[in-house]
């Protein structure tokens, strides 16, 4: 059967989390990551989203 919704994939959804993870741990000190890989991290997780939501089949 064919996935018909516009819902992201498991795969994308991963992707995503370990971005928005690596983000949090930025932010709150748990990990030292320069900033502009924390803060690109979450700019590219949450666009991947917003992109996936949009695209059919990413």
């Amino acid at each position: 059967m064919r996935n018909v919704s516009s819902a992201p994939t498991t795969v994308v959804w991963v992707i995503s989390l370990v971005l928005f993870l690596v983000a949090l741990a930025a932010h709150f000190g748990f990990a030292t990551i320069p900033e502009p890989y924390a803060t690109w991290s979450w700019i590219g997780g949450f666009g991947l989203l917003l992109l996936a939501c949009r695209v059919r089949g990413l």
